[in-house]
């Protein structure tokens, strides 16, 4: 113990005496080792971390599955769930959840929030209770139970001040009165955005969607039996849905259902992305080893005079082995301690720079297992540096060193070393580049792709009635017939119109489509077409070009024959001939009565509402007088600041029904913005990694260069003393280091060839082999490593030669 601490007080003392070596190794090291931390504690607490419910591994996600149509994950319809908990015995429970909104008032201001209609069993799913009260009855989610309501953790904070009297009060949900019968504990629930759950009763305007096995809206979790494994689930859910396609060839013929483990339904989409940049940031560690190890070695090589004198004095190789290792165990803790604040303040920055969809992000931040994970990134970070500094002393002869004295000669263990840590640099600074180069492409590929719709000074609005004060087609028309004049009149409008579906927002509601006359085959007739109810300028305020036709109308109201106009994707799927102004259809089955059916008036452009990296889709609009939703978007396009128009909307609404709330206030600009904040946000942190492992990858070769170059003194000034030029030193020497930095680039392409597959899945209108972003980040590469040789080697060529030669 004492030979240690006294290694350790005289690494401190030689690290004291360098202070420019030491603030840059444990610089270097603290970015290296804070960014790995920082990058660890975000997929630690996104994808690694459980959920927060006891054995959570037993909790599955029961999905529907279409493979004729390529749909390998879907919600079901209610029909279907009923059956599958009769007819299986692999779950405890299984439990259907169907996300909503509801309206809350009294109390303080209206607010619209984010509800959970869930079937009976939903808190033994969880595996926990309400800490307030209890949770549903059985009784109360059949169509005559009465109307209960469990308050999210957070709601109960923010809304009634934790005010444990809460239980057994009565709150008015979308008009109707609920009694609060529970309080769930803080950040339990599912959905995790809710904040509030009723029972799934199917009642109201969910008691038409009781008996129909088309209807697709319904999400499915269980939790598997003791001793059942997801495999046996699976097989027993396998035959269950053969038998519901026998039994029902009509909705469910090709139908299957398949098992996921619910916390891969949570963090399955960002999972790739988040790996990607844990090995982004592994590659700027391992770059910063090299550079600290290179730094060791030139360091060793420069206390040479030193060691010769220890082991005249009688030091052998283990100890001088050991003292060097000790020195660098020294470093990386520094380091480490110093890596720890820029984690800190790293993870903040990535929570609030993350996208809204990546989950979870309440859960991150340095805890228990980031500390281990520094710590173990510590140590592993200095053995990966101070092993070769180590064993270049300890292969070191003795006798060597004493007849070397302070004497310069190349040749030793750290002269090979250093080049392939070099070469090594610039393969990992390739990789990074490269990466970095082909999100930034595909992300200047997207954002060029038109949307189909003009996005720009375009202020969206929720609005979400009640069924209790709005119970009827006329009472919904009649609102929105009063509010979109308003709207309309204020200063700076200079449209106003509704959509049920914000475009790039929520899914819209989807259906089969029956055409009139024409015989589908199967795998057509089946495809779920979105639909929309729209207002009657909604084309003009989005600014989607009208291609045939006429676009909706004022004189398409209730009781004239029922219109649509539809986009270009449903004539191509639908209408293959192109003709398709004044053919009818039908949403579903056909129906019975030819008034029922829908007259195609107009054809209008394609608009990307999935997503700008997905192709357009087929899409119904209908006139909002024919078909009245209560859930509406409003669209206010405007001069100026639109967000401005926000408080005179409210009061808008406020003067029609002073209990209705609105939400969901975006601008359509943000919303399209938003559609790609993923691949932004990855682009981000590619491009940082990679300046960062290309800045040190510059300093590993400068360094090298550097050190060459002094080594060389000697010989550069033999050459200028015989008349070498200035250039054909500079051209030796460069030489030297871009073949160092040719290697590396050559091991860079394959090894970003490799990493272009993995990204494959990110990227959009990019080859992974894009020629042409491996030959830019190659060539800025290959010119910083030049510009890296040359600036030691000018510096050399101006060396008075008779200095040169008196230089050892």
């Amino acid at each position: 113990m004492d030979t240690l601490l006294q290694d350790v007080r005289f690494a401190f003392r030689t690290l004291v005496k360098s202070p420019g070596f030491a603030a840059a190794a444990v610089l270097t090291l603290a970015l290296g080792i804070g960014a790995n931390t920082a990058i660890f504690s975000l997929v630690h607490g996104v994808v690694m971390r459980p959920l927060p419910y006891p054995e959570a591994d037993e909790m599955t996600t029961v999905w529907m599955s279409n493979p004729r149509q390529g749909i390998d994950r879907d919600v079901t319809s209610y029909p279907n769930f009923v059956d599958w908990r009769e007819q299986s015995r692999s779950f405890d429970v299984m439990v259907g959840i169907a996300r909503s909104v509801m309206n809350l008032t009294g109390d303080g201001e209206p607010e619209e929030l984010p509800a959970a209609l869930v079937s009976d069993g939903y808190f033994r799913l969880l595996g926990v209770e309400p800490v307030l009260g209890r949770g549903f009855l059985p009784e109360e989610a059949t169509p005559g139970g009465e109307p209960v309501v469990v308050l999210s953790h957070d709601l109960w904070t923010s809304r009634f001040g934790r005010d444990p009297g809460v239980i057994g009060r009565s709150v008015r949900l979308n008009g109707s009165p609920y009694r609060i019968i529970g309080v769930m504990p803080p950040g339990a629930g599912w959905p995790t955005e809710a904040k509030l759950w009723v029972p799934l009763a199917m009642r109201g305007s969910l008691a038409s969607l009781a008996e129909r096995r088309g209807a697709l809206w319904l999400s499915v979790f269980g939790r598997l039996a003791d001793g059942v494994t997801l495999a046996g689930a699976q097989a027993e859910m396998d035959a269950i849905a053969r038998r519901l396609e026998e039994a029902y060839p009509d909705a469910n013929e090709g139908i299957g259902i398949v098992l996921e483990p619910m916390h891969e339904t949570v963090v399955g989409d960002v999972r790739p992305a988040l790996m990607v940049l844990l090995g982004a940031v592994g590659c700027v560690l391992l770059i910063a080893c090299a550079n600290v190890s290179g730094l060791l070695l030139a360091r060793g090589r420069a206390r040479r005079q030193e060691v010769a004198v220890r082991v005249a004095l009688g030091a052998g190789r283990a100890r001088l082995a050991r003292q060097a290792l000790t020195e660098s165990v020294v470093l990386a803790a520094i380091g480490g301690g110093i890596a720890l604040l820029v984690a800190t303040w790293a993870v903040d920055l990535l929570v609030r720079l993350a996208p809204a969809r990546v989950p979870r992000l309440d859960g991150v931040g340095i805890d228990g297992v980031a500390l281990a994970f520094a710590a173990g990134t510590t140590v592993l970070a200095a053995l990966l540096f101070g092993v070769a500094p180590a064993l270049d002393v300890a292969r070191r002869d003795p006798g060597a060193l004493l007849k070397e004295g302070g004497r310069g000669r190349t040749g030793g263990a750290g002269d090979r070393v250093r080049p392939a840590f070099v070469a090594g640099q610039f393969a990992l600074a390739l990789v990074l580049l490269a990466g970095a180069g082909l999100m930034v492409r595909s992300l200047v590929r997207l954002q060029e792709v038109d949307p189909g719709f003009e996005p720009r000074g375009v202020l969206a609005v929720g609005i979400n009635l009640p069924g209790r004060s709005y119970p009827d087609g006329a009472a919904v028309r009649g609102f929105y017939d009063r509010l979109l004049p308003a709207v309309a009149a204020m200063p700076g409008v200079e449209s106003v119109d509704a959509i049920s579906t914000l475009f790039l927002g929520r899914l819209p509601r989807m259906t089969s489509v029956t055409v009139r006359d024409v015989e589908l085959p199967d795998a057509v007739r089946r495809l779920p077409v979105p639909y929309d109810a729209v207002t009657p300028g909604v084309f003009r305020t989005l600014r989607m070009e009208l291609r045939q036709g006429r676009e909706l109308a004022a004189t398409d109201g209730p009781d004239a024959p029922n219109v649509a106009v539809v986009n270009e994707a449903f004539v191509r799927r639908y209408f293959p001939g192109g003709k398709a102004v004044g053919r009818q259809f039908a949403l579903g089955g056909a129906p019975e009565r030819d008034e029922d059916w829908i007259t195609i008036v107009g054809i209008v452009e394609d608009a990307r509402r999935g997503g700008l990296d997905r192709e357009p889709r087929p899409q119904v609009f209908l006139p909002h007088a024919q078909f009245p939703t209560s859930r509406m978007t409003v669209l206010v396009r405007a001069r100026g600041d639109v967000l401005a128009q926000v408080g005179a909307v409210r009061a808008a609404v406020r003067r029609i029904d002073p209990d209705q709330p609105i939400s969901d206030v975006r601008t359509l600009e943000r919303n399209l913005s938003g559609s790609v904040a993923s691949r932004r946000f990855l682009m981000f942190l590619l491009l940082v990694f990679a300046a960062a492992s290309t800045l040190l990858a510059a300093v590993g070769i400068y360094g090298i260069m550097a050190q060459m170059v002094v080594q060389r003194t000697r010989e550069i000034g033999v050459r200028v003393a015989l008349g070498a030029r200035s250039a054909d030193i500079v051209r030796m020497v460069v030489r030297r280091g871009m073949a160092l930095a040719g290697a590396g680039l050559g091991l860079g392409v394959l090894a970003a060839l490799a990493l272009g597959r993995l990204l494959s899945g990110m990227l959009f209108g990019v080859q992974p082999s894009d020629p042409l972003t491996l030959l830019v980040v190659s060539g800025v590469l290959a010119a910083v490593g030049a510009l890296a040789c040359y600036l030691p080697t000018r510096r050399a060529t101006r060396v008075d030669p008779q200095v040169a030669l008196r230089a050892e």
